[in-house]
C-alpha cells in the first residue's frame, strides 16, 4: 500500500519536501521559501530542501531541523540524467508525501519523479507572473507550463490575475490556487513607522532589466536637481549594475547610490521615507509588502500582476502606467511634497498589509495539503 493511501488524511507526519534552483541566491523565491519552510517545520511538518544547484550556506537561514540536498555538489554524474538519478535516491531514501517546485520550470524534472513515486502528491508552485518575457528557457518554461497543468496535482501562483490567466490559457486538470507570499516580520499592535521625515527614497531588487532600475533613473534625473536635500537608494545586486550605474553618471546624477546586496534590510526600510517600484514585470513584490509593513507608502508601476493587488492607488501609494518615466516622477515628487500625505498613506499602507500575515499564510499552505 503506498504511503498516502495508509492515511485518508494529511496529518503533520507527513513529510515534504521543497525543490529549488538554488538556496545561495538572496532573491524573493528563496526568502519566501525559507519563510514557509521554517513555518511548516515550526508547526511540526518534517520538511527537507534539495537545493539543485549551490553548495554551501542557505542565504536565508533555515530551521536546524530541515535538512538540505545539494544536487549539483553531491550527484556522481553532472548530467540531466546523472541529475534525475540523484534526485529520484534522495526521494527514495526520504519518501516524502509531498513535493513542492518553487519555481514551475523544476516540472522538467519533477513529472518524471512523479511516475516513479505515484503516492507523492505534487505542487507546481508558480513564482513569476504569466506573462513574464524571460531571456533564457522561454521555449521550455512555456512547455513545462503545460506539462505541469497536466500532471501536477495542484498549482499554486501568487496573484488572482496568474490563477486567471492558467485557467484560461492552460486549461489545467487540476485546481489551481492563489496563495499570496507572506510578511517577513510578525504583525504586531505597535507601529513600525517609518522616518517619515526622511529624505532618503529607497527601492531594493536585482538589477536586471525586469526590475525597471534604468526606469527609476530616468524619473529621478527629472527630479534631483530641484530637490537637492533628497536622495535615492537601491539596494541589490545583479547583471545589469555596470550598464545601470553608467547611465546615472552619464545623465549627472549625484544623490542616486547603489548600495549593493543588504543584510539588514529592516533598517533601510527604517530609514526611508517612501518606497518605489519601477519593475516591468513583478511575480508578487514581497519587498513591497515589506516596505509598507512599515508604514513606507510606496509609488510603483502597475505591471501585469503583483502591485495591483497590493497597492491602493491614492489610498497607501500609487500605480502608474507601466513605463511612464514622468508620471512616475510627479507621484514621487507629491510624496516628496508632502510629509502628512507620507504620514496619512503609510499608516494606510500598515494596516493594508496584514492579510499577507505568515500565520494566515502558512494556514492557506496547510488547507492545500
Amino acid at each position: 500500500m503506498g504511503i498516502v493511501s495508509e492515511k485518508s488524511a494529511f496529518s503533520k507526519d507527513r513529510k515534504i519536501v521543497f525543490f529549488c534552483g538554488d538556496l545561495t541566491q538572496s532573491g524573493g523565491t528563496e526568502r519566501v521559501l525559507s519563510v514557509i519552510a521554517n513555518g511548516l517545520a515550526a508547526r511540526g511538518y518534517p520538511v527537507f530542501v534539495i537545493s539543485l544547484w549551490g553548495g554551501r550556506a542557505s542565504f536565508f537561514p533555515l530551521d536546524q531541523d530541515i535538512k538540505i540536498y545539494w544536487a549539483e555538489k553531491e550527484q556522481k554524474k553532472r548530467s540531466i540524467m546523472g541529475t534525475l538519478h540523484y534526485l529520484t535516491a534522495v526521494l527514495r531514501y526520504e519518501r516524502p508525501d509531498v513535493l513542492i517546485d518553487v519555481d514551475i520550470i523544476l516540472g522538467c524534472y519533477s513529472v518524471f519523479l512523479k511516475r516513479r513515486f505515484s503516492d507523492m502528491r505534487w505542487i507546481s508552485w508558480e513564482h513569476f507572473n504569466y506573462y513574464h518575457h524571460f531571456r533564457k528557457n522561454r521555449l521550455l518554461r512555456k512547455a513545462v507550463r503545460k506539462i505541469a497543468a497536466r500532471h501536477a496535482d495542484r498549482l499554486v501562483v501568487l496573484t488572482d490575475a496568474d490563477k486567471r490567466c492558467y485557467e484560461r490559457k492552460q486549461k489545467p486538470r487540476c485546481k489551481v490556487s492563489r496563495i499570496y507570499n507572506p510578511l517577513t516580520y510578525p504583525l504586531s499592535d505597535t507601529e513600525c513607522p517609518s522616518a517619515r521625515d526622511s529624505r532618503t527614497i529607497f527601492a531594493a531588487g536585482r538589477l536586471t532589466k525586469v526590475k525597471g532600475f534604468d526606469l527609476l533613473i530616468r524619473s529621478w534625473s527629472l527630479l534631483e536637481k530641484k530637490y537637492p536635500e533628497w536622495q535615492v537608494v537601491i539596494a541589490g545586486e545583479g547583471k545589469d549594475e555596470k550598464s545601470l550605474k553608467k547611465q546615472a553618471e552619464k545623465a549627472g546624477l549625484k544623490r542616486l547610490t547603489f548600495a549593493g546586496r543588504v543584510s539588514d534590510m529592516e533598517d533601510c526600510y527604517r530609514s526611508a521615507s517612501f518606497f518605489v517600484l519601477p519593475s516591468r514585470s513583478e511575480g508578487f513584490g514581497m519587498a513591497l509588502t515589506e516596505a509598507m509593513y512599515f508604514s513606507l507608502p510606496a509609488v510603483a508601476y502597475n505591471c501585469m500582476a503583483g502591485p495591483g493587488e497590493i497597492i491602493r492607488d491614492g489610498e497607501t501609494g500609487f500605480l502608474v502606467k507601466p513605463g511612464d518615466v514622468r508620471i512616475f516622477a510627479d507621484r514621487m515628487e507629491l510624496l516628496m511634497k508632502d510629509p502628512e500625505l507620507r504620514k496619512r498613506m503609510g499608516a494606510r499602507a500598515k494596516s493594508s498589509v496584514e492579510r499577507f500575515d505568515k500565520e494566515g499564510i502558512l494556514d492557506e499552505w496547510e488547507r492545500l495539503f
